[in-house]
């Protein structure tokens, strides 16, 4: 080969043993830092890793400890439950219908469940739950008012205003008008009668009828609607032409009734269902069977 050939070639030569030594210390540090390049490349995503993982480990050792501290102290534990509102039910028989007690974790009351239990009592009309503070529960409810008792065989039915059965085993000491003759033998507490067209009628007597009258009759019966009857604290049977009429003339029956009094005359039922009151004596001696009685005016 030429001169010419080995001079052209001589650059491509691979580096020999002959190098000098400052060579030979870059080519080792350029060596060097391609690997650690390499391993800084390898060893990123391990990072990566590795402080996911223990960022998902403090989350949850802290999810923990709240859930310890929330759940299972005594720091958020129900302290007190008040009642207000209630004049007829006990306070006591509020708070159990409700599900609620002191020491229940007040994360974990559910105050629509307690709304639901508290308002499915017959003698509850509407009820509001509410958390004061962060320890106190109040329970605020409306009652039903009861209006009249319902004689069905020997139970007293208590009856609200809006015709919510409020018991069936009163014993009818309140003073309260009684009405019969209404169908109630398949009810229950807390059923509402606002189907019964008879208990409209009565409620309608009731409401309509003052107080100073009402405490005058101790039976109104409703077993006929069309032609009700009633009986008076004195043990009379009264026939009514009307609610109307009865309370127009009720005056006048009273006074009827003092007159037939001072008269010795006890009367069976006093009808005023024609335009004067016909009284029904009780019979006497030469009395004939069936006859009609006295008439009066009114």
């Amino acid at each position: 080969m030429t001169e010419e050939f080995h001079n052209k070639n001589r650059a491509y030569r691979l580096p020999g043993r002959n190098l000098p030594d400052t060579t030979r210390e870059k080519l080792r540090q350029r060596s060097y830092r391609s690997r650690v390049s390499s391993l800084s490349r390898a060893i990123g995503p391990i990072k990566v890793l590795g402080f996911a993982m223990l960022f998902i480990s403090l989350v949850y050792l802290s999810i923990v400890q709240l859930k310890h501290l929330f759940f299972q102290t005594s720091y958020f534990e129900l302290k007190k439950i008040q009642v207000t509102g209630n004049a007829i039910l006990d306070t006591e028989e509020i708070i159990k219908t409700s599900g609620a007690s002191p020491g229940m974790n007040v994360f974990l009351l559910d105050k629509g469940k307690i709304l639901k239990n508290v308002t499915a009592h017959p003698q509850i009309e509407s009820a509001k739950v509410d958390l004061q503070g962060l320890y106190n529960l109040n329970i605020l409810v409306e009652e039903r008012v009861p209006v009249m008792y319902a004689k069905v065989g020997t139970a007293f039915y208590e009856i609200s205003q809006d015709g919510t059965i409020l018991s069936t085993e009163n014993l009818g000491d309140k003073e309260l008008p009684i009405i019969t003759g209404l169908s109630l033998t398949s009810s229950r507490a807390g059923d509402s009668l606002k189907g019964n067209d008879g208990f409209f009628i009565a409620k309608n007597w009731v409401s309509s009828l003052e107080k100073s009258v009402l405490q005058n009759i101790s039976e109104i019966n409703f077993s006929n609607h069309q032609n009700p009857y009633l009986y008076l604290t004195s043990g009379v049977k009264i026939y009514p032409r009307s609610l109307e009429d009865f309370k127009k003339r009720f005056t006048f029956l009273r006074a009827l009734l003092d007159n037939l009094r001072e008269n010795n005359v006890e009367p069976i039922y006093l009808d005023m269902r024609a335009p004067s009151i016909v009284v029904r004596p009780q019979k006497t001696t030469g009395a004939s069977e069936g006859s009609r009685g006295s008439v009066a005016g009114g």
